[in-house]
């Protein structure tokens, strides 16, 4: 998990003490991991009273073996910033708590995580203050006798030698605890990412060849036509007779119609200017279409002569 700090992976055995390494303390107890920084959090993770923990000159460690799995972790002296001791209440159910020790401190991106012992044989307060002190008294001589290669500023590292011989935790049932701050504490790493699982398909990379060119799509140049509208010329047609100066070609059909159709013109023409009165237009006209019924060459056609019978209104008087 990416907030588990103080546990190393399953399965994962610490091995014998450094060259050198002093035990301190070694007894059983359960051990868990809060995040201080949450307000009511619950353990990131937990192991139980027959938790092995030994208490060195440099490190606090943790083993819980069984059959069928191995749990394991430490926290070194480097990482401490706080050590409280609480004592738990007077009260018995499910409203009592147990005494703890508390080794807090300062994480990543602003996290406290702490490392919690209770219970087993520390199932009383007595038996907490003094694991308490012999943590107290380890810190505070590892950071003074490695100031220089820790960091530790020298007025620091005076008053760390302070709490080397200082005053001992001294709590009782139901109290308010005690809390000792520890100069000179390194921030705790961030946890190492879990590795990604090996049959995980690798990703796939669609790339597009180097000698790959986008084809360019150009639009055919199209030559201008210049359209121009076509000069209509009447066929020619061949010379007819002649009637009265004028010539008519021979067009099937329409000959006849055209011939009758000028002579009316010219008969109209004459009558207007040949003949003025009224009574003499009008017989000059009903011969003109007595003369076109006449000749017509269509039997049975009949003839509208609305048009000649009713002059214009200008025409009437």
């Amino acid at each position: 998990m990416f907030h588990q700090h103080f546990l190393s992976a399953a399965g994962t055995d610490l091995g014998p003490l450094d060259s050198g390494e002093r035990v301190l303390w070694q007894g059983r107890c359960a051990v868990a991991e809060y995040a201080f920084d949450e307000e009511s959090s619950l353990p990131r993770w937990t192991l139980p009273e027959e938790t092995d923990v030994v208490v060195t000159d440099r490190r606090v460690r943790y083993t819980y073996a069984t059959d069928a799995t191995l749990s394991s972790g430490e926290m070194f002296w480097l990482w401490p910033q706080h050590l409280r001791v609480q004592p738990g209440n007077r009260e018995t159910g499910r409203t009592a708590t147990i005494t703890q020790i508390q080794l807090v401190c300062n994480g990543p991106a602003g996290s406290f995580p702490a490392l919690v012992f209770a219970g087993g044989e520390l199932a009383t307060v007595g038996d907490a203050d003094r694991l308490a002190n012999v943590i107290r008294q380890a810190i505070a001589r590892f950071r003074v006798e490695n100031a220089a290669e820790i960091g530790v500023p020298t007025p620091q590292a005076r008053m760390l030698s302070r709490l080397v011989i200082g005053p001992e935790f001294t709590n009782y049932q139901g109290g308010k605890g005690q809390t000792v701050t520890l100069l000179g504490s390194v921030p705790v790493p961030a946890p190492l990412a879990e590795p990604e699982p090996v049959d995980a398909p690798a990703a796939v990379s669609f790339t597009q060849p180097a000698s790959f060119e986008q084809p360019v799509y150009e639009q055919p140049a199209y030559e201008q036509v210049s359209y121009e509208q076509p000069v209509y010329h009447e066929a020619p047609y061949e010379q007819a007779p002649t009637s009265g100066g004028r010539a008519y070609a021979e067009r099937p059909g329409i000959a006849a119609d055209a011939m009758r159709a000028e002579q009316a013109i010219r008969a109209e023409q004459d009558s207007r200017y040949a003949e003025p009165d009224l009574a003499s237009r009008a017989a000059s006209l009903a011969a003109r279409v007595a003369s076109l019924v006449s000749n017509s060459p269509d039997e049975g056609q009949t003839t509208n002569l609305s048009a000649f019978l009713s002059p214009p209104d200008n025409e009437r008087r």
